[in-house]
Order: C-alpha cells, then structure tokens, then sequence
C-alpha cells in the first residue's frame, strides 16, 4: 500500500504511517518500508509495536545507507531489526527520471530487486543491502 492512512487496520492507534506497507492476508502488517530519513523515535516506536513485521528503509545511495547503518548500530537498542536497502550507483537518479505525477508499473519486485517496465522504461535494480 502506497496510501496506507489510519484507518487501515494494521495501522490502528498509529501516530506514524509507513512509507509503504504491505500486509497478509489477516491484515497484519508484514513490512514497513520508509524512503529516505526516518527518526530513531520512530523506528523505536516501530519495532516495538510491530515485532514480526520486516522494518525496511530504502536510502538512494550506499553512502547514505552505510552512515545509517552506523547511525543505527551505535544509537540505536535494535538495530538488526532494521534492513537498510540502497539503490547501487547511479541508479536512483536514473529510477527518479522515469517516475513523473504519474506512475505506470508492472513487473516483479522480490524484496531486494525491481525488474519491471516503469512508464514505458525498463528497470532492473538489484538493491544492496546493509
């Protein structure tokens, strides 16, 4: 879910809305995805209200994932329930040109790697992890 509000029921009583969610068949949430900066107070509120949902942050560079990979293992009192996914090179620059007001996707996406069509432009990125 891109537009996941608080009337979503996994999301019940949040103050905080994930970035994306996805959630299983029950309506649990299974991962929370934020894109770019998030506060350790929230991750903190996060990863202890939903302790079986995979915690997911998406950064659009390997820099910018490993300072916050050192960030969360130095400040932060969980820090392995924390996934840090990068886009590898320049490959956010080129995923934020094919992306307008409007989007049209198809393709496969597994966790870790996109491989579709975005508005008519090939995408495959394998993300790296941290």
């Amino acid at each position: 879910m891109v537009d996941a509000t608080t009337k979503t029921p996994a999301l019940a009583n949040f103050e905080f809305l994930p970035d994306l969610l996805a959630v299983n068949d029950a309506g649990e949430a299974t991962v929370w995805i934020e894109c770019g900066t998030v506060t350790m107070n929230k991750l903190t509120k996060v990863t202890r209200r939903m302790p079986r949902a995979r915690i997911v942050i998406m950064k659009e560079n390997e820099r910018a994932a490993a300072d916050l990979r050192r960030d969360l293992d130095d400040q932060f009192d969980r820090p392995e329930r924390v996934e840090i996914l990068a886009w590898p090179g320049n490959s956010y620059k080129e995923w934020a040109k094919t992306v307008g007001d409007s989007i049209e996707a198809f393709g496969e996406a597994d966790g870790r790697s996109i491989n579709g069509v975005v508005n008519g432009e090939m995408v495959v990125v394998e993300f790296k992890t941290f």
